[in-house]
């Protein structure tokens, strides 16, 4: 049953900005520069990036890696609360959605489990693989840059990362000394969530020793949207489709007082299974104009130091994130609470749930430069992070209790070596390791405690010709999943090659082949699979169903691993005038895990079985900016877009493959300022999968400035502003678990002062 409440609109009450939630941030030296080297705003624009996450550094033009580098004003335009919501206009890159709180990067078709997002370059340890309702535990407010990885070099980062990478930089540990001080205040405010964002950082030096210092806090009411939060018509032909004509579902609309008619449910010939419908009926609220219980707060930072020589640094640093969301309304499967469980407390329903997530990370880094022999330098990096989050279920009559906590405690590590040039050859080696705890108790514990341990080494090679450059490599890993009694251990080989052309002094071309296994998660193993004797649970009255996605899901403790074979063609253009990159790629996946369903229900739920299936992925990505004009004010015009196709060998398509987007970018940017105006068009997704419904197409438009001014000699005010989705079209997310539910945000403004010095 589906009630329609109203919200009275009023005028929001809370200030622009407070001052007593203005916090301090540190910037590097390098953006705090001083106005005799700030010549123009324009240069800001123009610096070519390094990518650190590549096996070897260097310009972004100059690597085999199809990469995306987000940093400076560029980062603080982009950022988001999430992840996905951050990256989601990229070429190659799109977010699922659960809701304002969450939104996981998808990468080629690819998330959750193969996409591999890290911390400063090490596996950030959380559960949101296990479930699309859980967020990354990575705060991109504190990042510095954030790159984006696709395609065959992804095998370096482990073998879960056959659809991608996502590094998110930050300077928690200080790899070099700061000359001067340097300091930052951020404050922004959203119009339309009431949205209060303060972040601060701080950078200082003294003797051999660095340190830094940051932190930020963020609150939001309910996110407002275009039209109904939940689309009852989909919801309804979605049922017609997995019930065929058994039943329909009842839908009450409340209007203020006013009740609509109610439609009894048809279940068949069998009458028990139609009370036992009506038994488990929930009444979900509809809305109008707003997404109950989508308000937030998140609040954290990180402190850290290092001695830094003239042969490289050695660090540590200390980091927290906590988080506190909520989850629409219906789509998290509710559950009654009685005196049976609460002595003396008559039944109430689930009105809400909310995650409240809580992470501490410890990490030590650092790096030894050799003058002579044949290593060059080694870098290490190992971090522990203690992470929980509880699903606290708010229930009708005013108490609320904890439902299930999820963790994941443990290590994680990386130790590279450079090995010195020697004629045209380098390379670079390493060892990945990670031993982590996952744990799951309370009523929704459908995936059982277990240790999990990866041990992965890898190596890639480099030859730099005339006019082409070789790169080849390979990993190994061995990964153990242990629940207790029944466990499972895994070996994955992955190799890669790479070859770029230079055609001229600004274009090269580039050919990319891997072949990449990944091995089963705990999730694809274990899930409703007793730990005692490696089989289902016996019972259906004992399975446990997974509310995020309304099914009762199936693992497979026999799964054997994804191999996904992929080529890759590239081109890139960097001229003085005109810079660009095409990409085209087919990626086949033998063995591709995904839910099925099987078509039997327990009390109402769906079951799907974790099965393989061969697969194959295959898109367009492709961008390319003009500089119209240079002088006076300069003048920039991009055009950019990509798809992606994923069909089963055999017939039939993936579910919730992002639709195909495509965009354009007008900049204008003077000495002390910028303006820009993008408009993207995301099809309309009519490639479904099983029991999945097409997504309508949208068009969103976003502008953005702002203007710079110099405050003395090192110090510099920055007013910015943003306004996103400007059409307020209803944004319905194709990639989306709860894309009926809950749309993406309608029109938003953000406002935001920068101070650094």
């Amino acid at each position: 049953m589906i009630v329609l409440r109203l919200r009275e609109f009023s005028m929001k009450k809370t200030p622009w900005v407070e001052p007593a939630s203005l916090a301090v941030i540190l910037l590097s030296s390098s953006f705090a520069a001083s106005a005799s080297e700030t010549e123009s705003h324009q240069h800001h624009q123009l610096i070519e990036e390094i990518v650190v996450t590549a096996a070897f550094k260097g310009k972004v033009a100059e690597t085999s890696l199809p990469v995306t580098v987000i940093s400076g004003e560029a980062l603080i335009e982009k950022t988001a609360n999430t992840l996905g919501e951050t990256l989601k206009n990229e070429i190659g890159v799109a977010g699922a959605s659960f809701g304002p709180g969450v939104s996981h990067p998808v990468i080629r078709g690819q998330t959750g489990n193969r996409v591999s997002v890290l911390s400063n370059g090490v596996g950030v340890t959380d559960a949101s693989s296990q479930s699309p309702d859980h967020s990354e535990a990575v705060e991109t407010l504190l990042a510095e840059r954030i790159e984006v990885v696709r395609g065959p070099a992804t095998l370096l980062y482990g073998s879960g990362a056959v659809g991608g990478v996502v590094n998110v930089v930050d300077a928690r540990i200080p790899e070099t000394l700061a000359d001067t001080p340097s300091i930052a205040i951020e404050q922004s405010y959203n119009l339309n969530n009431n949205e209060r964002k303060s972040v601060f950082r701080i950078d200082a030096s003294q003797g051999a020793f660095g340190f830094h210092l940051d932190g930020y806090r963020r609150s939001s009411d309910n996110v407002e949207i275009s039209g109904f939060a939940i689309d009852e018509e989909a919801i309804e032909a979605r049922d017609e489709l997995l019930h065929g004509d058994e039943h329909d579902d009842e839908l009450e609309h409340e209007h203020g007082d006013e009740h609509g008619d109610e439609h009894g449910d048809e279940h068949g010939d069998e009458a028990a299974h139609d009370d036992e419908h009506e038994e488990h009926e929930e009444e979900l609220a509809n809305t109008l104009g707003y997404i109950n219980n989508s308000d937030t707060r998140a609040s954290g930072g990180s402190a850290g130091f290092s001695w830094v020589g003239d042969r490289g640094f050695i660090g540590l640093s200390v980091s927290q994130i906590d988080n506190n969301y909520g989850l629409p309304p219906g789509t998290h499967s509710h559950h009654h609470h009685d005196e049976a469980e609460v002595p003396g407390m008559e039944e109430a329903e689930v009105d809400f749930v909310r995650i409240d997530m809580e992470k501490r990370r410890y990490d030590i880094r650092g790096k030894l430069n050799f003058s002579d022999g044949w290593v060059d330098s080694i870098n290490a990096a190992v971090g522990y992070s203690d992470y929980e989050h509880n699903e606290i279920e708010f229930f009708s009559d005013g108490t609320s209790e904890t439902g299930t906590t999820y963790s994941n405690k443990g290590t994680e590590s990386r130790f590279v070596l450079n090995r010195r040039q020697t004629g045209n050859w380098s390379g670079t080696y390493g060892l990945q390791t990670s031993a982590t705890t996952f744990g799951a108790r309370g009523e929704e514990a459908f995936i059982p405690s277990s240790d999990i341990t990866q041990v992965g080494v890898f190596g890639v090679e480099r030859f730099e010709g005339t006019r082409f450059t070789v790169e080849t490599g390979f990993r190994f890993d061995s990964n153990e999943v242990d629940p207790g009694a029944c466990g499972t251990r895994s070996d994955a080989l992955s190799l890669s090659g790479s070859v770029i052309y230079d055609v001229n002094s600004d274009s090269n071309l580039l050919l990319g082949v891997s072949r990449s296994e990944r091995t089963p998660s705990v999730e694809e193993l274990f899930s409703n699979i007793s730990a005692a004797n490696c089989q289902r649970t016996a019972l259906d009255a004992d399975l446990v169903p997974h509310a995020a996605t309304a099914l009762i899901e199936i693992g497979d403790p026999s799964l054997d691993n994804e191999t996904a074979n992929n080529l890759e063609l590239g081109y890139r253009l960097n001229a003085e005038m005109v810079t660009g990159e095409i990409s085209l790629f087919r990626n086949s996946i033998q063995d591709y895990i995904f839910l099925a369903m099987t078509g039997d229900e327990v009390d109402g739920q769906f079951i799907a079985a974790y099965t393989a299936r061969d697969a194959v992925f295959s898109g367009l990505e492709a961008k390319i900016t003009l500089k119209l004009r240079e002088q006076g004010p300069g003048i920039d015009w991009g055009l950019y877009g990509d798809l992606v196709r994923a069909k089963f060998d055999g017939g039939g398509d993936v579910p919730r493959i992002p639709p195909a987007k495509f965009g354009t970018e007008l900049r204008f940017h003077g000495e002390h300022w910028t303006a820009k105006l993008q408009v993207t068009h995301f099809d309309d997704q009519d490639r479904v999968g099983t029991f999945e419904l097409a997504t309508d197409s949208y068009t969103l438009l976003e502008v953005s400035a702002d203007y710079h001014w110099n405050l003395g000699t090192r110090g510099e005010l920055m007013l910015f502003a943003r306004g996103s989705n400007l059409f307020d079209d209803e944004v319905r997310n194709h990639a989306s678990f709860i894309k009926h539910y809950a749309p993406d945000a309608g029109r938003s403004i953000r406002l935001g002062i920068r101070y650094t010095y």
